[in-house]
């Protein structure tokens, strides 16, 4: 087992070892990470491309993994804790130098057995929502501690930097298909993440994780949808368990077609997520980095992804988002672009891609070692509406 934690020296002497690479702040934690994570969605242990992959992102100046207990069905948590007991055992890495986060709350897969055998032998998990055949979801703390366990055990690791409950936003859905009125919903709800928060403050307390946080694509929505996660409350509440909590870091869709998280004006106070979450030191984590959906279809960020007259769309497309601000100019490729718009935007600790080839890995590390001012860009951001 991999024993300790990401660290502000160490994050820091990793920086220092990448001087081409400006690194930020991942929120309260004082945490040196790159302005680009590597995103774990679709990497497996038993793919050696992706292990290389990962192995040349960390060797390259990328020091933040996002993976979940669900990708890959703990497939990619064994690729991670693989790569990190190589590179640390040749002591090419250290790992204070490396944060990593993984998230709860599916079952699915071998979750979703899980689920089954403890329904049949009376043992449940509470709180559960069944969503449909297949996928279940829960933060109730009972799972959460199970989850937990198992992460840590894929990811070979005696401590997580940061655990985050992942879409929890799947009660409301069902809150709404059942016709619970929205107050009802929401206080459950408000319930619901209290426990989660209270348990997640003991896994701090017992050394498994160093701090937690919340995933949710609903960070995003307009104050009156339904499925709205607020920000706002979910911070209030994590005060209101303790002034000294470890609530530090969010993470949400934004990317050039998705702006919410920096125009929608939701929380009670007339922020938007980006800038509540600034204003109250959070880490910031964006995903959806170049797979954008724009009315209700996935649209890919990518020259590369298309061919003939779409790539030149494509093209197109990324002639009129450079000549919204001239710091925007000078990449090499539409997804390039898609990643320095996110780490010059003020707020945005990590943008997560997924690099599960050597190719991508080189093509973001390409952009990273590019000189990019972050700072605030709300004029900009409403000016990409009009790309």
């Amino acid at each position: 087992m991999i024993i300790g934690s990401a660290t502000p020296e160490g994050t820091k002497k990793y920086a220092q070892d990448h001087p081409a690479i400006a690194y930020h702040s991942l929120g309260g934690l004082d945490l040196a990470v790159s302005p680009v994570g590597f995103g774990c969605y679709r990497v497996a242990a038993g793919s050696e491309e992706q292990r290389e992959a990962l192995a040349q992102a960390l060797l390259s100046g990328v020091n933040m993994i996002d993976t979940s207990a669900n990708y890959t069905d703990g497939q990619s948590e064994e690729l991670v804790g693989l790569v990190l007991n190589e590179l640390i055992g040749q002591g090419k890495i250290a790992r204070d130098q490396v944060v990593v986060i993984s998230k709860a709350g599916y079952l699915q897969g071998q979750n979703y057995l899980l689920s089954q055998e403890r329904k049949s032998a009376g043992k449940e998990f509470s709180d559960l929502v069944i969503y449909g055949e297949g996928l279940e979801h829960c933060i109730h703390p009972d799972f959460l501690a199970d989850q937990l366990e198992r992460s840590l055990k894929r990811l070979n690791l005696s401590c997580l930097d940061c655990y985050l409950l992942h879409n929890p936003e799947y009660y409301l859905t069902w809150a709404k298909q059942h016709r619970v009125g929205r107050r009802e919903a929401r206080g459950e709800y408000l319930q619901r993440f209290r426990q989660a928060f209270t348990h997640l403050e003991a896994e701090v307390a017992a050394g498994r994780i160093s701090s937690y946080g919340v995933s949710s694509n609903t960070f995003v929505r307009p104050q009156s949808h339904y499925e709205f996660t607020c920000l706002q409350e979910l911070w209030e509440l994590a005060q209101d368990i303790s002034p000294q909590h470890h609530f530090r870091v969010v993470q949400f869709p934004l990317n050039l077609m998705e702006p919410g998280g920096v125009l929608q004006k939701n929380q009670p106070c007339g922020l938007s997520v980006l800038d509540y979450a600034r204003e109250q030191g959070l880490g910031v984590l964006t995903n959806r980095t170049l797979n954008a959906i724009k009315e209700g279809k996935l649209v890919r960020l990518s020259e590369q992804a298309y061919k003939g007259q779409a790539s030149e769309e494509a093209k197109r497309y990324k002639a009129k988002v450079e000549k919204v601000t001239e710091d925007w100019l000078g990449t090499d490729n539409l997804s390039q672009l898609a990643v320095r718009v996110l780490r010059s935007t003020a707020g945005i600790s990590t943008a997560l891609v997924g690099m599960r080839r050597m190719s991508y890995v080189q093509d973001v590390v390409l952009e990273l070692e590019r000189d990019c001012l972050q700072k605030e860009r709300q004029k900009n951001w409403q000016r990409l509406r009009g790309c």
